[in-house]
């Protein structure tokens, strides 16, 4: 009897959860930009490591955090070919994205922004 009454109230819970459940909701395609901007290291070294991308929008701490965009950086290296590497040491600013381009030395940078 236990077993069976268990087993009922953990079905139930699914089906409650499945139908009246609230979680995040996605956020639709049409509002997603995904916005490239690309340096050369001249460029990046002669600013500091400092990559100017109008498209980065960054909130404070508390309160409009939501307005935060992602933000991914590239280095291709020296190599010539089509590979890229993420960097890891990234800063982000309103307007600007702050690289260390002693971490990985590339002729060219990418930063992808995604609001």
């Amino acid at each position: 009897m236990n077993k069976s009454v268990f087993l009922a109230a953990v079905v139930a819970s699914f089906v409650a959860g499945y139908f009246f459940g609230f979680g995040d909701e996605p956020l639709p395609a049409a509002e997603t930009v995904r916005t490239g901007y690309e340096a050369t290291e001249a460029n990046v070294t002669g600013n500091g490591g400092v990559i100017n991308t109008p498209a980065v929008h960054v909130g404070t701490e508390g309160g409009g955090g939501a307005v935060m965009s992602a933000v991914v950086a590239y280095g291709s290296g020296y190599s010539g070919t089509d590979h890229w590497r993420s960097l890891i040491n990234v800063e982000v600013y309103q307007g600007k994205v702050k690289i260390d381009p002693d971490e990985y030395p590339s002729y060219y940078y990418r930063v992808v922004v995604i609001n």
